[in-house]
């Protein structure tokens, strides 16, 4: 199936921004409009680059890619230069960026095809499409939090298939209202997106401020399906504790890496539905997926402080555990799903191994569940042996007002880490630092705080990023207090 068969006569979805919405038919209108623009007759060999504004150009985007068979970049202009970063100019088309906009010429020399994505006056009745017999493929690029970010190409029948899987474990309804504040040029945003595409439902769409304020739209417009992050846990505790919040259906679905015990006992009592999944980009949105359905239920799907990622989502996705340590080890998978491989600079495609190196730490338990660990390279060597930063985070992530932590080490190997914290008095550093000293068995290392650490577009601390900013001297500075 391809995004352009979620264009029938009978489709109900829709999606909204602001005062902007989005249907079947809409989508269908443009699309017989593009057909008589430049767009008809670009070189489908290139790569095009399209550059988005909002959530419904996004949206948007992925339909002409589908209609036209292209393979297409969607990026927003924050994302554009990590797309770019040492690719081969020769292999460009033109940018593609929606009229009204203008194009990010700080990363871009190239041509520029500006195309109209609005209908001035709706039509009504059935539009026939000349779409393209090949299907779209799609490069996402990963979060880059640890190094050079790589370029991911997707077909978009993999992806859609996928989100399907997503869609019925969720038991999505016609009536169901998503709200996703996580960007669609990412797999998070983007399933969410499909799913709703799926069910024939509505999703709204906003940017991230504070989860507080995700917190006070959920219930002032009856929303009932929520992407969301573990860190917002006690924010949204508060904000629906203090208004009252009294939730008929609510599907919760964790959108982070990581979900703390405590974090999902806190959000537990308004969930009709609560969903801990898990999956990367290579893989397509969802590996895993387990639902939590009591509190006293969650001691015994919690390892090291973090709720299982659950069982693999399709009888057909196999796992296998590598350089196992203490039960530990690297996770490998096989997935109908997988990506068809990652593009280089230079146009050539590394196709990926039958099995997919994850680059994370797993662990599977007695009851077959897969616990996420942290990732192989989120470790530190304590006493010759490896232990991931995880175990640490998820202890600062359970203080009160701690709501992100990221890690810089020097040439030394000592460690510091910075903490996003409401509170940053010296007896709560203290207490942190202890706490961290006693889990790395006195190992060397401080504790700073942030007032806003470096994030990605879809709200992961970007470790590259922080690095690049606090260097050895700072962190020398932090540790002088140790010892």
């Amino acid at each position: 199936m391809r995004f352009i068969d979620f264009l029938h006569q009978q489709a109900s979805w829709s999606a909204q921004y602001k005062e902007c919405v989005l249907n079947a038919q809409a989508v269908a209108a443009v699309l017989s409009e593009l057909e008589k623009s430049e767009l008809a007759s670009v070189d489908k060999k290139k790569l095009h680059v399209f550059c988005t504004f909002t959530p419904i150009q996004t949206l948007m985007a992925y339909f002409v890619a589908s209609h036209f068979g292209l393979m297409v970049a969607i990026v927003s202009p924050r994302g554009l230069q990590k797309l770019l970063d040492g690719l081969e100019p020769a292999l460009l088309g033109p940018m593609i960026i929606p009229n009204g906009h203008q194009s990010p010429n700080r990363f871009w020399s190239g041509e520029v095809l500006k195309i109209d994505l609005e209908i001035s006056t709706p039509c009504f009745g059935n539009i026939n499409l000349n779409s393209s017999t090949e299907s779209a493929r799609f490069i996402f690029c990963t979060s880059g939090t640890t190094g050079k970010a790589k370029r991911v190409i997707h077909n978009e029948q993999t992806l859609i298939a996928n989100a399907k899987v997503v869609a019925n474990y969720l038991q999505l309804e016609r009536d169901d209202h998503t709200y996703c504040v996580f960007p669609l040029q990412f797999m998070y945003g983007l399933s969410s997106t499909l799913c709703t595409l799926w069910s024939d439902s509505h999703i709204s769409y906003g940017e991230f401020v504070m989860p507080s304020l995700v917190a006070s739209y959920v219930q002032q417009h009856q929303v009932t399906v929520l992407p969301l992050l573990g860190d917002w846990s006690t924010e949204l505790k508060d904000t629906w504790q203090i208004n009252q919040f009294d939730s008929k259906r609510l599907i919760l679905i964790n959108a982070s890496d990581r979900l703390i015990n405590q974090q999902a006992a806190d959000l537990l009592p308004w969930a009709s539905q609560f969903w801990n999944n898990l999956g990367q980009t290579e893989s397509a949105p969802r590996l895993f997926a387990v639902e939590l359905v009591a509190r006293n239920n969650l001691e015994a799907m919690t390892f090291k402080g973090t709720i299982a990622a659950g069982y693999p989502v399709d009888p057909a996705i196999k796992c296998r555990l590598k350089n196992v340590e203490n039960g530990i080890g690297s996770l490998w998978y096989h997935t109908p799903y997988a990506m068809e491989g990652y593009l280089q600079d230079d146009g050539s495609i590394i196709q990926p191994s039958r099995w997919i190196n994850s680059g994370d730490l797993f662990y599977q338990g007695s009851d077959h569940l897969w616990y996420w660990v942290g990732r192989n390279s989120h470790t530190i060597k304590v006493n010759g042996e490896l232990v991931p930063l995880n175990s640490v985070t998820n202890q600062l992530l359970m203080q009160k007002g701690v709501s992100g932590v990221g890690y810089v080490t020097n040439k030394k190997g000592d460690l510091c880490a910075f903490v996003e914290s409401q509170s940053q008095c010296e007896n709560f550093r203290s207490m942190l630092t202890n706490m961290m000293t006693e889990t790395l068995r006195g190992k060397r290392s401080q504790v700073r705080f942030i007032n806003k650490l470096p994030r990605t577009e879809n709200g992961k601390v970007d470790f590259s990023l922080l690095h690049l900013n606090q260097t050895d001297s700072v962190v020398a500075q932090a540790l002088q207090t140790t010892h």
